[in-house]
């Protein structure tokens, strides 16, 4: 690579506490609460080119390896989240077949559709990856699912 990646993106404050029902928790870990969808082929990388909006391209191919998704404004940032690293992980209260077992996807697309106040659209295989093992396919069916995320370092996803 040419250099170092770009540090993690920062998390937006949570709302003030007389804001909407669609307000945001941290735990003690750093979780924030989000909602996830999927698009794309239910084992692919998401985009039918395997791009997106960031301008990389064979996201199904290392360093992504299809673990990838699209961010919503707060974490798309305009262009700025590209390349931004999250943890992820379902909550099994929100589905039976969650892991609850962190996952790591990494921003390069964008999603404006107003689902929550954030919203991974995950690709196939990032959503899939959250469920228990076998049970990929009964948690992409779930469609919209509850979950959480943090910021990470990508050090392990060398990106430029």
């Amino acid at each position: 690579g040419y250099g170092s990646p770009p540090p993690p993106a920062a998390i937006p404050p949570p709302p003030a506490a007389n804001s909407s029902s669609n307000s945001t928790n941290v735990d003690a870990g750093g979780w924030l609460d989000a909602r996830a969808t999927w698009y794309g082929a239910p084992k692919g990388a998401g985009p039918d080119d395997n791009g997106g909006a960031c301008g990389f391209k064979n996201v199904n191919l290392p360093p992504f390896s299809a673990m990838t998704s699209c961010g919503n404004e707060p974490l798309f940032k305009d262009g700025k989240g590209c390349g931004s690293c999250y943890q992820i992980r379902c909550v099994s209260a929100g589905h039976p077949a969650c892991s609850g077992v962190p996952e790591t996807v990494i921003i390069t697309d964008m999603n404006y559709y107003p689902v929550s106040r954030f919203h991974f659209d995950l690709s196939g295989t990032a959503f899939g990856a959250m469920a228990k093992d076998g049970r990929n396919d009964e948690l992409r069916h779930a469609g919209i699912i509850d979950m959480q995320f943090r910021s990470l370092p990508c050090r392990d996803h060398q990106l430029f």
